[in-house]
């Protein structure tokens, strides 16, 4: 919808307000076009700055998530080069929708073994919900190498 919106109306800055606080969502917000990103824990003056900065002509990131972002452990945190082949393999499997006892069946591992796998990567990618990992596979190209 962002799209569609700064194609046919080039001069309006869109701030999305959402529940979602991975940086996935973010890069994918603001490259549709947005130019601001709150997300909905945070204070009505936020979102009043938000506003503010965007009429403005500048860009807003909810000070929440760009600290996450800015922050040193963040850096490596999020980087997919940080997982275990095995660990990668568990998270691909979870974003394709697969549960605990299918993905156990399908590497021949014990279901407590993948959920050790999957909570480690999930840590250190501080990915929350199946969504988020979901996001974060398919902004990685992980879904499209198992299809």
């Amino acid at each position: 919808m962002i799209e569609r919106l700064v194609e046919r109306f080039p001069e309006l800055g869109c701030i999305a307000l959402t529940a979602h606080e991975d940086p996935g969502c973010l890069r994918q917000v603001l490259a549709a076009g947005a130019r601001g990103f709150v997300v909905k824990r945070s204070t009505a003056t936020d979102l009043l700055q938000a506003i503010r900065c965007v009429l403005a002509g500048d860009n807003y990131v909810d000070p929440a998530l760009a600290a996450r972002i800015l922050s040193p452990r963040h850096g490596t945190q999020c980087d997919p080069g940080n997982l275990s082949e095995r660990e990668r393999s568990v998270i691909q499997l979870v974003a394709l929708g697969y549960s605990n006892k299918e993905i156990s069946s399908r590497l021949n591992l014990s279901i407590k073994t993948i959920e050790t796998y999957r909570t480690r990567a999930t840590d250190k990618l501080e990915l929350h919900s199946r969504a988020a990992i979901v996001r974060f596979a398919q902004s990685n190209g992980w879904l499209a190498e198992l299809q």
